[in-house]
């Protein structure tokens, strides 16, 4: 994934959280699944090329998270767009990168712990599923 993008993502999603809060730990916490939609939405609409998967990580009995894998020729992109309520002083939300699955879900496995697996693939994301999206991040809480 070319950095440009990485840091649009990264600058739109850390926009939405100070939204919330001005402690990112504070504006992600239970907001994961959203917010990789979306943030798998708005890559989408940047490249459309890309395939883009939601992963799920069961990662205790009371704790869930889930990630984004981006994919883009052969190469998969491991991105936690709500990576600080896990990692508060992360710099960045790409964890990794792996040419296959079963690398991607071993990377998942050594940073966080858990078990997990691909839940979904997101295709077209129109701008009414983006507000829905947008609509519950903004009243978790």
């Amino acid at each position: 994934m070319d950095e440009e993008l990485l840091e649009k993502i990264q600058k739109s999603v850390t926009d939405l959280l100070q939204t919330l809060s001005d402690d990112l730990q504070i504006a992600a916490k239970d907001r994961c699944s959203e917010v990789a939609r979306l943030a798998g939405c708005w890559i989408l609409n940047e490249n459309p090329e890309y395939k883009i998967q939601i992963c799920k990580g069961r990662l205790s009995d009371e704790l869930s998270h889930d990630i984004l894998i981006a994919e883009k020729d052969n190469s998969l992109f491991l991105i936690d767009p709500t990576i600080w309520q896990i990692f508060p002083e992360s710099k960045s939300i790409l964890i990794g990168s792996s040419q296959n699955v079963s690398g991607a879900i071993n990377t998942l496995k050594e940073k966080y712990g858990g078990t997990w697996k691909i839940s979904e693939s997101l295709e077209k994301c129109n701008e009414k599923y983006q507000q829905e999206l947008l609509g519950i991040i903004k009243s978790n809480g």
